[in-house]
Order: C-alpha cells, then structure tokens, then sequence
C-alpha cells in the first residue's frame, strides 16, 4: 500500500503538469518552480531532523513509543517555531536570497513547517504498520492542494497566477498539518521529555546533512539559475522537462523496493554467481525502459506542455541520463546499506551536493539550463564512481560486481540518445523501435520467468 501511495502521487503530479504548464505559462512556472525548490530545501532543516529517530525509536521505546512520539512531535514543532521566527528575523536579508517579497520568504518557512508535520505523520503511520492512513492522508492532501490551486488561480489577476499555486499548496499544507498534528497529540497527549529529545537530535540530526545534500542534488539548479539572472522561462522549461525525467525516477524507485529484498538475501547467503547475473538483468531492464523512454519523450512532451516549453526538447536525454547514472550508483550504495556503512552513504551524498554546487557555479553562466542539467548528471555519476571506489576497497566485505557490468547499459544510453536527435522528424520509426524494446524485454522476463 506504502509503495501504490508513492506512485499515486508521483502519478498525479506527473497527470497534473499538463495543466499547471499551460495555466501558469513558462515564466509563471519557473517563478512557482523556484519557491517549491526553497520550500523541500527548507523542510530538510526543521525539527533538526529529529523525526528521522521515529523508526528506531518503535524499537527502542517499544512499551512507551506513543509517549516517545508525541514528545518528540512537540519537540521538533517547538524547534520549527524557532526557525520560522529567525526567518522572520532574517526576512529582508532572505528576501535578496530568494528575489521574493518578505511575505512570500515567511510563506516558504510556513509551508516548509507544514511539509514537516505532514512528513512526520507519514513516517509515523509507514512504521506503525498503518498504510491505509498512509494512502488517505497521502493521496487526498495531494488531490485537494491541485483543485483548490486551480480554484485560486482563476481568482487572480493573469500576471499572478503563480501565486494561486503557492497559496492552493500552502494552506491546503497547513490545514491538514494541523489536523494530523492534533490526530497524534491528542491520542496520549505528553510534554516535552529530556530522555526522548537527546535520541531524536542524536538519532536525527545527522541525517539533515544526508536530507539536504540530497535536495540539493535535486533542487540547487533552479535556485543558482536564478542566482545567475537565468530567465525565469528558461528555469520553467527546465523545470517541466525535470518533472517528465521523474517518469524514470518514479520507475527506478519502485524496481529498486522491489529488488532490495531479494538482493539482501543473496548477498546474505554470498550467492555471487546467481546475483551478478540477476543485476545483469536488472541492468538490462532498466536500460531498455531509459532507451524506450528516451525514443518515446518527445510526443509525451507535446501533451506535457505547449509549444512555449519545447525549444527544451533537446534537454531530455541529459536528464535521463542523470537519472540512469542514480540507478547506476544505487548498486554500490546497497551494498554499504547491507553492511551498515550509512556514514559512508551520508558523506558520499554530501559530497556530491558540493561538487554539484561547484558545477553548477561554472557551467549555468556558460549553458544556462543545459549547463545545470549536465552538472546533475555528472555529479550522480561521480557519485557512482565515488561509492564503486568505496566497496571495491572495503577489505572485510570485497564487492561482486565488475564495472564492466555497466557498460552495455552506457552504450545503449549512448545510442538511445543519439537516436532521441536522428530520428526527431520521424516519430513512427522511434515508437516501433520503442515497441520492439518492449516485446523484447517481456520476452526476456517470460523466459527466464522473473524480472531479475
């Protein structure tokens, strides 16, 4: 149910772009787009992090957990009010930052604290086995934050429409985190406890470096393409062409939920024949669904916005291919999750928020757009080569896998790209191709009777 929720909502935002593009319009997008990015970089910091100990914490305070929970939920709400007032306190100087009014800095900090609560109670309900709770509040706030967004940009002047969008998810957010934060509460209501607030900063708290570093990785381009007096269109075009890359990523999230599992089982019994031939296959489907995706994007393009956005087309296949660089280093990364090597994991992501940042900092001046998309891409690609360097060194636990597994993959997402630009004009020769792929790889999964 956990994971039909995640594609839900993946599935609703990606169904709702077509929409949003065409109400809001490139430049009214990208403004839209920008204050989304400073809202999940923002929502990384509040709480300190601490509702990242609520999973551990099941375990540790198992006969006390809804005590445990509820103080650690009005611990970090009361850490959130400070921020939000140091955001009121810092507005003018956030507002140059941001290139938004006081009123729309204080606004982030507000929605940021509502994103944290609804993220709170979603954790809460993943780990408390409750995943119908899950699915409700998950799927609801996202339906009724589009439809009263909607309702509030036809309230606006035309030249405002983007502030219909911020204020729809905004109090839309912020309504239903007060109603999950009284749901939690008043069920054991309880007060701040020493014990529980020192886990949650020494369980959480770390994890904000990890949190952040990854929406960095994800966020920073449009927010330093704004630094950089890039277009606010241009970061719009961006920005759709980003949302229809989260097509694989939605994909990729999915297939690696369902691949860990069997993974972990194999590498627990040092299955190593068996396992590198079922991550062949796993390379393999995954690259024939990047390649079909790349063949079948332009014309889903077409619906995904009008013809405002498409002088991005040729964008596609950088993003896809940062997307297919991310599958790629999740390989390694599994196998340090398996033997516990999560500091290495955070220090890796952190790593690579920084050489992004630098990327980003020479190649956005240079390229705009383009210049950002291929600093993401080559930022998860060294982290791949980051975190192959690592397993292929840890001593007590040699790696199985030999980099040369990879390599079909990168050449098919090679030849996927070049035949994205050949064979632009020609629609029906990339769809047939597109089908081919797709027959191919069911055979394939018919035969061997699995999809690893």
């Amino acid at each position: 149910m956990n994971i039909i929720s995640t594609l839900l909502l993946q599935g609703i935002a990606f169904i709702t772009t077509p929409l949003f593009t065409r109400l809001l319009g490139t430049t009214q997008f990208g403004t839209y787009s920008i204050f989304n990015s400073w809202v999940l970089i923002l929502t990384c910091l509040m709480g300190a992090g601490i509702s990242s100990s609520i999973g551990t914490g099941l375990y540790k305070f198992k006969n006390n957990y809804i005590v445990f929970r509820n103080s650690i939920l009005l611990s970090s709400t009361f850490i959130c009010l400070l921020e939000i007032l140091i955001i009121i306190l810092l507005s003018p100087f956030l507002s140059r930052v941001m290139g938004f009014s006081s009123g729309l800095v204080l606004l982030v900090g507000i929605t940021a604290f509502a994103h944290y609560i609804v993220n709170f109670a979603q954790m809460a309900f993943i780990y408390e086995k409750k995943a119908g709770s899950n699915f409700i509040l998950s799927v609801s706030l996202s339906i009724i934050s589009v439809l009263f967004s909607v309702f509030l940009i036809y309230q606006v002047d035309s030249n405002s429409r983007y502030l219909g969008r911020i204020y729809g998810v905004a109090s839309i957010y912020l309504l239903v985190a007060i109603i999950v934060w009284l749901l939690l509460y008043l069920k054991k209501p309880t007060l701040v406890k020493k014990e529980y607030l020192i886990y949650g900063i020494t369980v959480g708290f770390p994890i904000v470096f990890h949190s952040l570093s990854q929406q960095i990785l994800g966020q920073s381009d449009r927010i330093m393409m704004q630094m950089f007096e890039i277009a606010t269109a241009e970061i719009g075009i961006y920005s759709m062409f980003y949302t229809l890359s989260s097509v694989l990523s939605t994909v990729l999230g999915a297939l690696n939920n369902s691949w860990c599992p069997f993974y972990y089982d194999d590498v627990s019994e040092e299955k190593w024949e068996i396992l590198d031939k079922k991550c062949k296959n796993y390379i393999e489907l995954f690259t024939v669904l990047s390649v079909g995706f790349l063949l079948l994007s332009r014309e889903v393009s077409y619906i995904m916005a009008d013809e405002s956005y498409w002088s991005g087309l040729n964008i596609i296949p950088i993003l896809a291919l940062a997307v297919y660089f991310t599958f790629m280093y999740q390989f390694p990364v599994n196998f340090e999750f398996f033997y516990k090597k999560t500091k290495i994991i955070a220090i890796g992501t952190v790593g690579a928020g920084i050489f992004n940042i630098i990327l980003n900092t020479v190649m956005i001046p240079m390229w705009g757009m383009y210049g950002a998309a291929i600093a993401t891409a080559l930022s998860y690609l060294a982290l791949f080569f980051a975190h192959y360097y690592i397993v292929t060194h840890m001593k007590d636990h040699p790696y199985h896998l030999k980099i040369k597994a990879f390599v079909p993959g990168i050449i098919g997402m090679g030849i996927g790209s070049i035949l994205f630009y050949v064979l632009s004009p020609w629609w029906y020769m990339r769809w047939g191709l597109g089908l081919g792929l797709g027959c191919f790889e069911l055979f394939r999964i018919y035969k061997r009777k699995s999809i690893f």
